[in-house]
């Protein structure tokens, strides 16, 4: 089960941003389970959507156990009530840097799209500024429908996120667990659209 959940190309690209075990001077502790088990529970439970009580016995880990991995990757959570354009510098910051095929890392966006919730001129300045060339619809100026063929990715994105099931509700009461869940979800989704 671990390594259909965890295909080896998959746990090779977990395994270069997973902390080393912490060593214990004094001796002694529960046994450690092995990364790549909690990994598979944790995918378990964020793509089934059961509880961790609910976890089988046959990935070992229980719940407590398979909670401590957590990984860093650039996205966000908020609250409800928070409007999306207060969100947009800090997960602009959070994008790293990404590698190509051909030459250097590129360092920033190569464009940014966006709609008229995002229509701010401390948001178009805070752009320019680092040089990211954007689109930004205007409010009571330009409609909408020119970012269509450019909004479906983000429609698309979160119907591959709505596939998680433990994503459809907010089970955790921290938000760095659910962060957490939302971050392996986006994991997989890139490792299957780059597998194909």
């Amino acid at each position: 089960m671990v390594e259909r959940l965890v295909p080896d190309e998959l746990w090779e690209l977990f395994e270069r941003v997973v902390p080393p075990a912490p060593s214990r001077p004094q001796g002694g502790g529960r046994r450690r389970y092995g990364d790549r088990e909690v990994l598979a529970a944790i995918i378990f439970v964020a793509t089934s959507g059961c509880t961790w009580r609910q976890l089988p016995p046959s990935f070992g880990p229980s719940g407590p156990t398979a909670k401590r991995t957590g990984l860093p990757l650039s996205i966000g959570i908020s609250g409800a009530n928070l409007h999306d354009s207060q969100a947009l510098e800090s997960l602009v910051r959070g994008i790293p840097p990404i590698r190509s095929r051909r030459g250097p890392r590129r360092r920033r966006l190569a464009k940014l799209h966006a709609d008229k919730g995002y229509d701010y001129d401390h948001l178009r300045r805070w752009l320019r500024l680092r040089g990211i060339p954007h689109r930004i619809a205007r409010k009571g100026i330009e409609s909408s429908q020119r970012l269509g063929r450019h909004r479906w990715t983000i429609e698309r994105t979160m119907a591959w996120l709505a596939g998680c099931r433990r994503l459809h509700r907010r089970y955790e009461r921290k938000a760095e667990r659910f962060l957490a869940f939302t971050s392996i979800a986006c994991t997989l989704i890139c490792y299957r659209r780059l597998s194909k």
